[in-house]
């Protein structure tokens, strides 16, 4: 499983906040953060902005020549200049 960088950027942002602002404050913030989340309006448009990504995804690997691998999780990109270890780092075979 992967994380999504956007989740790490919204869990970093809470942690700031929340220590600078207290628990009682913290808990405000992410109650709001969570109702914007569930709005019919927000999933739309995030379900919009996620299917385009996939699309210019597929289009940056078609003229670039790439290959389209697609996994359960969404689209995995692979390098040709090595494989990738589950951290994202690339590995180079010696």
């Amino acid at each position: 499983m992967r994380i999504r960088p956007s989740v790490v950027i919204a869990l970093g942002i809470g942690y700031v906040l929340g220590a600078r602002a207290g628990r009682e404050h913290y808990d405000a913030i992410m109650r709001q953060a969570r109702e914007v989340r569930e709005r019919p309006e927000v999933q739309t448009v995030a379900g919009v902005v996620s299917a385009q990504a996939g699309t210019l995804v597929q289009r940056v690997r078609t003229m670039l020549g790439g290959s389209s691998d697609v996994d359960g999780e969404g689209v995995s990109i692979s390098s040709p200049h090595g494989a990738h270890s589950s951290n994202g780092v690339g590995v180079r075979a010696y």
